[in-house]
């Protein structure tokens, strides 16, 4: 998902809990994180917490919900932590929340193409 710009490592440490290093470029700056993620299939529900990084201690839930035999949807809630020396102006959050939810939307749409180009190539 990352592409040319960024790798990724994967440690399985449980079952059900894995490990992502994630290290990619930002701009002209190396950017690198770890991610604990606790995945809950039987609910198809998964937590993932920062562990380290500039967000550590963020942490996002992720739930898919059916809506029917053939569609679903993803419900997602987030607690992102910005560390800052001053405390932020209500425009400078607002303006961080929407790249943010850029950031995010253009992850998951780049998921869901790979995961659509993979279902369909298995038919």
């Amino acid at each position: 998902m990352m592409g040319d710009r960024g790798k990724r490592r994967i440690r399985w440490i449980t079952d059900d809990a894995v490990i992502l290093s994630d290290t990619f470029e930002r701009g002209n700056k190396k950017v690198k994180k770890t991610k604990l993620v606790r995945l809950s299939p039987e609910r198809t529900r998964w937590t993932s917490t920062h562990i380290s990084g500039p967000n550590k201690y963020s942490q996002f839930a992720y739930q898919i919900s059916s809506d029917g035999n053939q569609t679903s949807h993803l419900e997602f809630t987030g607690s992102h932590i910005e560390y800052t020396k001053e405390r932020m102006a209500p425009n400078v959050i607002a303006s961080l929340t929407s790249r943010i939810l850029e950031e995010d939307s253009r992850t998951w749409k780049l998921l869901a193409k790979v995961m659509e180009e993979d279902v369909g190539g298995s038919r």
